[in-house]
């Protein structure tokens, strides 16, 4: 059961929604889906757009007023705390030093300065886009012309703007890098390794404190060794910020080490079935297979707290939360960095959850002690329970683990797989058709960045892998006869979803991969 976020997150917004009040008498108030997370434009006439989900502008609600007052007339101008920031800056300290700034200020007076508007808050993070200071060209001329000092002084400002919203550090977002760095020996000599675990290595710190710096350089670095296994100290000095999703859903995560997506607000929204029906977990997902029609796909008269998904892309708990508070019983987790599992232990505790993590020998793919220690320290309320490693040996521990559970009567079926990795979640694809319930069929969620022209091409793509993996491994690859062919599921897309632009032309997807009952099974009372 999901309980209420603590009084520590309280202090810095309310929990279920933000409403900051500014200077003209106008609110920023509920964003739909994420209540601590404020993004906001100011538009040429001076007024505020704020952003909720998936970037979509929402009018700020004016405020309210005594029926029996007048309205005051509308205000000309609406602070901006960023901008506010900025120009506390430029009248307080910038002037003072004028004497090396005279060639500036002779050519642009700071009142007409353009500025930037755009920002993000996961309190206590002010997060500024890449953009921040290089755009208006007039602005990044001033920022450009800035020492180190000067600039540290700006982003005092700027926090101070944001205190209200109990920011203390400021940092500028960057892409999440394709490959990593891997430095050895003394002469430092850098090799680049494919980016598995999205650290968003390049968020550049501005102001604050962020935790622990880097290894010593005679030491051999590996950046994935590094965040796979952080130190008690790293993780106790580091900076965590937090957000409240989708109707009070807590996530934490560690900015340096864990990315985080906002777009994601609209897939999480899904799972929990706020605006469209997400099949397989619905209220009416329960029937006879051989209905027909909408039947055919249905839980089999299984409860959902019966059911267990497969996350293999677990992260800090991006749709890990999701499926719990739809009321799925367990969801196992795969993992293999550990920032974002120390990330998703801490959301564990603030929304209320039992977490067990369990290590994978990095060597032999098996659960460190061995899967009878496993299950027999497993409890009910280990809801969340996450594996740190790779989710290459996700077939063979859950099989492992289902045969283990099974023998006690406290193996619930696996009947949604996730599979949330971008740009393409292609690596995991056998191990998910492996996690699936043979018996009684599911659904696997692909996450794939595509283009939009090409949308179709990649379904009929993943719906082809997928039937090719059946065989294969339902049919422990060896060659079958037309009739033993027939036995085995078809999958089918049954849904594709597209949940935000990753780039021009290039749209996230999510494709719902449905997998049917294996046949003759439904002849069988096994659930």
């Amino acid at each position: 059961m999901f309980s209420r976020p603590t009084n520590d997150f309280q202090q810095a917004v309310t929990t279920t929604k933000l409403k900051n009040t500014l200077q003209g008498g106008m609110e920023i108030a509920d964003l739909p889906y994420e209540s601590d997370i404020m993004q906001m434009d100011v538009n040429d006439d001076g007024s505020i757009t704020s952003h909720g989900r998936n970037g979509s502008p929402s009018s700020p609600h004016p405020k309210r007023f005594p029926k029996s007052s007048s309205r005051p007339p509308k205000p000309k101008n609406v602070s901006h705390p960023l901008q506010t920031g900025i120009r506390n800056y430029l009248n307080n300290h910038y002037r003072n030093h004028s004497h090396t700034q005279q060639s500036f200020l002779s050519s642009q007076p700071l009142s007409s300065l353009p500025l930037p508007k755009r920002f993000t808050v996961y309190p206590p993070l002010l997060l500024l886009p890449s953009n921040a200071f290089s755009t208006p060209a007039e602005w990044a001329a001033l920022y450009n012309s800035l020492s180190s000092d000067q600039r540290q002084e700006l982003y005092a400002c700027i926090a101070a703007s944001f205190a209200s919203m109990g920011v203390t550090h400021v940092a500028m977002n960057a892409p999440i890098a394709p490959t990593m760095t891997k430095v050895a020996g003394v002469m430092r000599s850098e090799t680049q390794m494919e980016n598995r675990i999205r650290s968003p290595t390049g968020l550049v710190p501005l102001y604050g404190d962020f935790g622990d710096g880097e290894d010593v350089a005679t030491r051999e670095v590996n950046e994935e060794e590094k965040e796979a296994n952080p130190t008690e100290e790293a993780l106790r000095s580091a900076l965590w910020v937090h957000s409240v999703q989708n109707r009070g859903i807590v996530q934490i995560w560690a900015p340096l080490h864990s990315m985080f997506s906002r777009g994601n607000v609209v897939e999480k929204a899904r799972i929990l079935g706020i605006e469209s029906r997400f099949e397989g977990l619905d209220d009416g997902d329960v029937g006879d297979e051989l209905e027909g029609g909408n039947g055919r796909r249905r839980l089999l008269g299984q409860k959902i707290e019966d059911v267990a998904v497969v996350d293999m892309y677990a992260g800090i708990g991006y749709f890990v939360f999701s499926y719990l508070r739809r009321g799925v019983g367990r969801v196992w987790g795969w993992e293999i960095n550990g920032w974002s599992i120390e990330g998703l232990c801490r959301a564990c505790r603030e929304n209320g959850l039992g977490v067990k993590v369990v290590k994978i020998d990095k060597e032999t793919g098996e659960v460190e002690g061995g899967i009878d220690v496993l299950v027999e320290g497993l409890r009910k309320e280990n809801r969340v329970v996450v594996f740190h490693g790779d989710n290459q040996s996700a077939g063979k521990v859950m099989w492992d683990l289902k045969e283990a559970l099974q023998r006690k009567g406290r193996w619930k079926r696996i009947r949604h797989v996730s599979l949330g990795l971008l740009p393409s979640s292609k690596r995991a694809w056998e191990g998910a058709a492996r996690v699936l319930d043979t018996e009684a069929g599911g659904w696997i969620h692909v996450h794939e960045n595509v283009n939009v022209n090409d949308i179709e091409m990649m379904e009929a793509q993943i719906v082809e892998g997928f039937n090719s993996l059946l065989i294969s491994t339902r049919g422990d690859g060896k060659l079958l006869s037309s009739s033993a062919y027939s036995g085995i599921s078809t999958a089918e897309c049954i849904h594709v979803e597209r949940v935000k632009t990753y780039a021009p032309g290039v749209m996230h997807c999510v494709f719902d991969i449905y997998i049917p009952p294996s046949a003759g099974w439904l002849d069988k009372d096994k659930i």
